[in-house]
């Protein structure tokens, strides 16, 4: 797809792969899902949206062709010191993020993002729920961050009150939006793939 059909310019893509996977007990972009990792997952989805600045972000995340692995550049303070390492690194002015625990998360919601965004940050939102992970940031909230580190504040939310934040309402079906953190949950999201490939079969 070319990105002049959905959005202004051309984007960076961000896959936010840290996170110690206590609760799975192994590297969550290394789960083997329909044949292919949660990480690949991701990195097709986003090259499937005409990307092709995919980065890479977290500690022992593996080497996939490519992409850039980016390190963070404050260590151990969660995915806003990921997102602050690859929105200065991100060759264009803004970045469409994905977390590798989300694999199902439909295209056409991430063309509904970059579609909405406006600048600033546009998350996805459905019901009362924001998913700050799965968003498009403009690479210049990056020098917002380190402030917020400064004072302990590692929640991705807190940007709120520092750059101009909106949403994108999700409209599909919630079980796409299942976080994988634990084994039940990835066995639910392979029951999910399961039923929608029989559906389209």
């Amino acid at each position: 797809m070319n990105q002049d059909n959905f959005v202004n310019g051309p984007l960076s893509g961000m896959i936010l792969a840290g996170g110690a996977s206590r609760r799975m007990g192994r590297n969550k972009a290394e789960l083997v899902l329909g044949g292919k990792t949660l990480l690949q997952w991701q990195a097709d989805k986003l090259r499937g949206l005409g990307i092709e600045d995919v980065m890479l972000s977290g500690a022992g995340c593996p080497v996939l062709s490519g992409t850039r692995v980016i390190p963070d550049e404050f260590p151990g303070s969660g995915p806003l010191a990921g997102l602050h390492a690859c929105l200065r690194a991100a060759r264009h002015p803004a970045c469409l993020v994905v977390s590798v625990d989300v694999p199902l998360v439909p295209a056409w919601a991430l063309v509904g993002l970059c579609r909405a965004h406006c600048g600033g940050v546009t998350v996805l939102r459905h019901g009362e729920w924001e998913e700050p992970l799965i968003g498009v940031y403009d690479r210049a909230v990056a020098q917002r961050i380190p402030g917020l580190l400064a004072f302990g504040r590692r929640s991705v939310r807190g940007l709120k009150a520092e750059a101009g934040w909106n949403t994108f309402v999700y409209s599909g079906p919630e079980e796409l939006l299942t976080n994988c953190n634990t084994p039940e949950e990835f066995a639910l999201i392979e029951e999910l793939l399961r039923r929608e490939y029989s559906q389209n079969t």
